[in-house]
């Protein structure tokens, strides 16, 4: 199992958990309560007139239908979707051998963006170098074009539906960037590490298309474990004491910047 000391906990899962189990125990309670008053209303009802406790019976049927309701999470959408995403794939970084380091929503410095700062969805320090995975969990067939600035992607709505067609944002220039970003950083520090970007699709419905054609590997969690450089029988190698620098070095900025914010 890789080393999964640095990895941090991702507070809008956390926070949506927590809402949604308060949210049930509210549920059960108004259920319960529900339950009680419409019996004694039903019954009571019943002893005065038949036709008036089967008329009561089915509003308070209603009624405790509509209680059974949860409610939804405040957390947006898109927001939970990424990180659904980025979970599915630690569950299969996870599984990596116990000489890979594992960082997660990784914040490092970029004078180049206005906010001086670029977020990384994983890091992957091993023997062999440093991989660097943008996660994205859009679901349906994914057409690859590395030279274009969008990519098409198709998804049925429905059973016997046609596809519906939609785009997204050319990732590879994303973790292309994020490769380029995080050498600088390093570089600052005295430090010259192989980068290997990777871009995962993590949505269990998706589809890849053409990844062949890309440089920078486009694949699923299930394939990490075989595009991750150490376990591509590749020639170069981090020594154990530089794999130690890389990781304090990365674990010391991410606490920093936690602080500052």
């Amino acid at each position: 199992m890789a080393d999964c000391r640095y990895l941090t906990e991702y507070a809008a899962l956390a926070h949506h958990r927590r809402e949604m189990e308060m949210l049930k125990r509210r549920q059960r309670q108004r259920l319960g309560l529900g339950i009680l008053v419409v019996g004694a209303v039903t019954v009571g009802g019943y002893l005065v007139m038949p036709p008036l406790g089967l008329m009561l019976a089915g509003i308070g049927a209603m009624a405790l239908f509509f209680a059974a309701i949860t409610g939804g999470s405040s957390v947006p959408a898109h927001v939970l979707s990424g990180v659904e995403g980025e979970v599915r794939t630690l569950k299969a970084l996870k599984a990596l051998p116990d000489d890979h380091v594992l960082f997660n929503q990784v914040m490092i410095p970029d004078p180049r963006l206005p906010n001086g700062e670029r977020e990384l969805d994983f890091i992957v320090v091993t023997p062999a170098g440093i991989s660097i995975i943008e996660v994205k969990n859009t679901p349906g067939i994914i057409y690859v074009d590395p030279d274009k600035k969008r990519w098409q992607t198709a998804r049925r709505a429905g059973c016997g539906s046609r596809p519906g067609w939609n785009a997204l944002d050319n990732p590879v220039r994303q973790i292309t960037a994020q490769a380029e970003a995080l050498d600088r950083w390093l570089l600052s520090h005295g430090l010259t590490v192989n980068i290997q970007p990777v871009v995962c699709f993590a949505n269990p419905g998706v589809i890849i298309e053409n990844s062949d054609r890309s440089g920078i590997p486009v694949t699923v969690p299930e394939m990490l474990s075989q595009t991750i450089p150490a376990n591509r029988r590749t020639t170069q190698s981090l020594s154990g004491q530089v794999r130690k620098r890389v990781a304090r070095l990365i674990s010391g900025e991410r606490k920093t910047l936690s602080r500052a914010a």
